[in-house]
C-alpha cells in the first residue's frame, strides 16, 4: 500500500485513464497527419495540475489526520481522472470528425459512384460513421459515466473498421487524385464539346440575320 486503500485506488484509476487518453491522442495525431488534438492536450494539462496540487498537499500537510486535507487530496485526484476521461473523449471526437470531413472532401472531388467502384466498403463505412455519431450524440447527457462506456465501445468495436478503411483510402490518395484529375479533364472536355456547337449555332444565326439585314 502506497498511501491508503482509497488514495491508492484513485492513483491506479488515474494512471489507467491517463494511459488510455495518451494512446487515443497519439492515434488521433497519426490520423490527422501529426496535427495536435488541442482540446485533449488541454484536458491532460488540467489533470496534471490537479495531480501536482494533490501531491503538494500530501507532502506539506498532515493528510492522515486532517479530514479536510484528505478530502481535498481525494477531490484533486478524482478531478484529474475526470479530466483524463474528457481527454479520451476529445481524442475520439477528433478522429471521427477528421475522417468524416476527409471523406466528404474526397467524395466531392471524385464523386460517390467512382469511390464505390474503387472502395466497395465505402457506403458501409459512411453508415458506420453515422452510427458512431449517433452514439456520441445520445451519450451527451452524461459527460463522464455512461458516456465513457459509449466511447470505450466505439474504440473497441466501431472505429477500428473506420480507421482501416481510412488508412486504405489514404494510401491510395495519389491514385484517387489522378482519377479526380481525369474526371475534371473529361468534364471540361464535355463542356467545350457542348459549348462549341452552341456558339457555332449562335454565330450562324447572327450571320443569317446580318445577311438579311444587308439585303434589305
Amino acid at each position: 500500500m502506497l498511501l491508503d486503500a482509497k488514495l491508492d485506488k484513485l492513483l491506479h484509476d488515474l494512471s489507467t485513464q491517463w494511459n488510455i487518453a495518451e494512446r487515443r491522442i497519439k492515434k488521433a495525431e497519426f490520423v490527422q497527419g501529426g496535427e495536435v488534438v488541442g482540446s485533449a492536450i488541454f484536458e491532460l494539462r488540467y489533470a496534471g495540475r490537479k495531480v501536482i496540487d494533490a501531491h503538494t498537499l500530501v507532502l506539506t500537510k498532515d493528510w492522515r489526520n486532517d479530514p479536510k486535507v484528505y478530502e481535498d487530496v481525494c477531490r484533486y485526484l478524482a478531478d484529474a481522472i475526470e479530466d483524463c476521461v474528457k481527454a479520451k473523449h476529445d481524442a475520439i471526437d477528433a478522429i471521427v470528425d477528421f475522417i468524416t470531413n476527409w471523406f466528404e472532401e474526397l467524395e466531392a472531388r471524385v464523386g460517390l459512384k467512382k469511390l464505390v467502384e474503387l472502395f466497395p466498403e465505402y457506403i458501409g463505412t459512411t453508415a458506420k460513421i453515422a452510427s458512431i455519431q449517433d452514439k456520441i450524440a445520445k451519450s451527451r447527457e452524461n459527460r463522464i459515466a455512461s458516456r465513457d462506456g459509449v466511447y470505450d465501445e466505439i474504440e473497441d468495436s466501431d472505429y477500428q473498421h473506420l480507421l482501416a478503411v481510412f488508412d486504405k483510402m489514404r494510401l491510395s490518395e495519389q491514385r484517387i487524385d489522378l482519377i479526380s484529375g481525369e474526371i475534371e479533364s473529361k468534364e471540361r472536355r464535355d463542356y467545350w464539346l457542348l459549348l462549341i456547337p452552341a456558339i457555332a449555332a449562335v454565330v450562324l444565326v447572327c450571320f443569317e440575320i446580318y445577311k438579311l439585314a444587308t439585303h434589305h
